[in-house]
């Protein structure tokens, strides 16, 4: 046999672990953008990585972090396969809220949409418009709070405070409220009608998930040598919200692995006088035709996971020298189109705060000579990430013929600094023929 996990004295505790896991991972999915943990700013076009400002520059923590996450999932699919799904995945999550509610006001799971075209019985008892219209009304109240989950990926709490209660904020520009609206019919939707629809037959994700899945990953098994326990009973097949059976699961099916099958058969067989010896269902890992205990099945399974550990680690090592180097303002120097004949004669220097806190950048231009130069600001000032140009304009008749390289140089005052060097030529000034000189050769 392969090697398996007894739940035969704790299956009453799954299902509360289950429903722990899933409402913690909820939790996570909004403190993550409310705490500043991962964010996309959309003004400034950039990650929001603990609090600060990622650019694409930023190349360690950009390139770390994926490198980090895609790795670590490799190994995680690999070894408990769609576990994600059953005890983490949102959509499950809300999918099986949608279902308990609509069975307590309909007397029914809700197979709104059936690919198998059978039609759908409601308990006649229960079929009042009444419990209809609540059961619409609370759908809609879900779908109107899980809609803001996906919008705090984008903006920031207090645009979203914004956004609920109609204020004016500077951070908003009128078209997230269709954004907000388009949100909740897809959610809505979502939760009204398509369910485990999309387990079952849209999620690219447990598509993409099955690529890492082997004989060796976690899986429900059942115990073909006590059938006789089954006979006439499909309480697992009832229990499971994807609609298989969890008795002929193999590599490639539905199963999310969310264990409550094993639960359902246990609490039949300690409810039973007759039946004995727990569940014949059990969570599994290894090959089903040879015997492969647990430590030699996760031995194999750390020698297939050599290359993803270390693409883990350097993943996880690039990230952290990223945050460790990460610079929390930017300089740059760029040309502008202000030409005098065949000089130039103006840049643009370019500031950025990417910290969520007030910054005060400081500018000086050093090697060029006194009153060869006009800077419009020596300072600048941030009172939230953002960028800001100043005007640095050269004065032709104060330098000489060539190339002249200085330095403009930025610091906040704390403990950042940067120094830009720039070169510029400065063509020699422009002869005016007078009456006498000779006429010029074309």
């Amino acid at each position: 046999m392969s090697a398996t996990i007894s739940v035969d004295h704790y299956a009453g505790k799954l299902h509360p672990a289950r429903r722990l896991v899933q409402v913690v991972t909820l939790a996570l999915l909004v403190l993550i953008p409310i705490t500043g943990l991962f964010r996309i700013d959309t003004i400034d076009g950039a990650f929001v990585v603990l609090g600060r400002e990622v650019w694409f520059s930023d190349m360690l923590i950009v390139l770390g972090f994926w490198i980090f996450v895609a790795s670590l999932l490799v190994m995680f699919y690999s070894l408990v396969g769609a576990v994600f799904c059953g005890w983490m995945c949102p959509q499950n999550t809300v999918s099986e809220w949608a279902n308990s509610v609509t069975k307590k006001l309909l007397g029914r799971h809700a197979r709104i949409m059936d690919m198998t075209g059978e039609d759908v019985v409601i308990a006649l008892r229960r079929s009042g418009w009444r419990n209809k219209v609540v059961l619409f009304l609370l759908l809609l109240a879900a779908s109107m709070v899980l809609a803001l989950v996906p919008l705090l990926y984008f903006y920031p709490p207090s645009a979203i405070w914004s956004l609920l209660t109609f204020a004016d904020d500077g951070q908003l520009h009128g078209s997230e409220y269709w954004i907000y609206t388009v949100c909740v019919v897809v959610v809505f939707l979502d939760v009204a009608v398509i369910r485990h629809l999309m387990c079952r037959y849209m999620c690219i994700y447990r598509i993409w998930q099955h690529s890492f899945k082997t004989r060796d990953t976690l899986r429900i098994q059942y115990d073909a040598a006590r059938s006789g326990d089954c006979s006439h009973c499909n309480y697992c097949v009832d229990s499971c919200f994807i609609d298989i059976d969890p008795r002929k699961t193999d590599i490639y099916d539905s199963c999310v692995a969310c264990g409550e099958c094993i639960v359902a058969c246990d609490t039949l067989h300690a409810r039973s006088k007759k039946l004995a010896g727990g569940s014949l269902l059990r969570f599994a890992i290894g090959n089903k035709e040879n015997s492969r205990p647990l430590l030699r099945t996760l031995g194999g399974f750390m020698g297939r996971a050599k290359a993803a550990l270390l693409f883990t680690t350097v993943g996880g090592v690039m990230f952290v020298s990223g945050l460790y180097g990460y610079q929390p303002a930017a300089l740059s120097v760029d040309r502008t189109q202000a030409w005098q004949g065949n000089d130039l004669l103006a840049y643009r220097v370019e500031v950025a705060n990417k910290l969520f806190t007030p910054m005060t950048i400081h500018l000086k231009v050093v090697d060029l000579p006194a009153g060869s130069y006009q800077l419009a600001a020596s300072s600048v000032h941030f009172d939230r990430p953002g960028r800001k140009d100043v005007a640095l304009t050269l004065n032709k008749a104060a330098l000489s013929q060539g190339l002249h390289r200085f330095r403009v140089i930025a610091d906040n005052g704390q403990g950042w600094s940067k120094k830009f060097v720039v070169v510029h030529y400065a063509a020699a000034p422009a002869r005016v023929r007078g009456k006498d000189s000779p006429p010029t050769r074309r």
